[in-house]
């Protein structure tokens, strides 16, 4: 993984997990008055309430993810790299598409049933949400140029010429 690639995506995904951890401290900790008060005034405070633990799992799934690469130096196939990505970021678009009910209430029932499966996933199993983070980080991990693909042990070696050792 370069390095810009490791700061980048830490930097960012810290700051996520930072305005979660915010977020829910003062959702935890505030009166019961106020809070109820900021959840009818502002669609943000019920995003925050639907989207902060389920973000905060995910982005803690990407920092653990990305140490673990970037201190172990661990490579990837090509085709196992693209897939750990597209699975991650499928995860993020879904915590996405759960916030649509959020904005916009007139489409609530065609999102409805995401939003419910991703409050689902949080209670019931958090470290899902996690695994999919630590999919994300693997995704950003550097690509092994010796790994030829999954049939390389039936094809013969590289350094081998017209059938017969070199």
């Amino acid at each position: 993984m370069r390095k810009t690639t490791f700061i980048g995506n830490f930097v960012a995904w810290v700051a996520v997990a930072a305005l979660c951890i915010a977020f829910l401290a003062w959702y935890h900790m505030s009166d019961a008055g106020v809070v109820s008060a900021a959840l009818a005034g502002s669609s943000l405070v019920q995003l925050g309430v639907v989207l902060a633990s389920p973000a905060l799992l995910y982005a803690m799934g990407v920092v653990l993810g990305l140490l673990l690469v970037w201190f172990k130096r661990i490579l990837m196939g090509r085709v196992a790299k693209r897939a750990c990505r597209a699975v991650g970021i499928a995860l993020a678009v879904l915590l996405a598409l759960a916030a649509v009910p959020v904005f916009s209430p007139d489409s609530g029932g065609a999102f409805l049933g995401v939003s419910v499966v991703v409050i689902y996933v949080t209670r019931a199993a958090p470290i899902l949400i996690m695994v999919f983070g630590l999919l994300y980080a693997l995704g950003c991990a550097g690509v092994d140029a010796s790994k030829r693909g999954p049939f390389a042990k039936y094809l013969p070696d590289d350094d081998e010429k017209d059938g017969r050792a070199a």
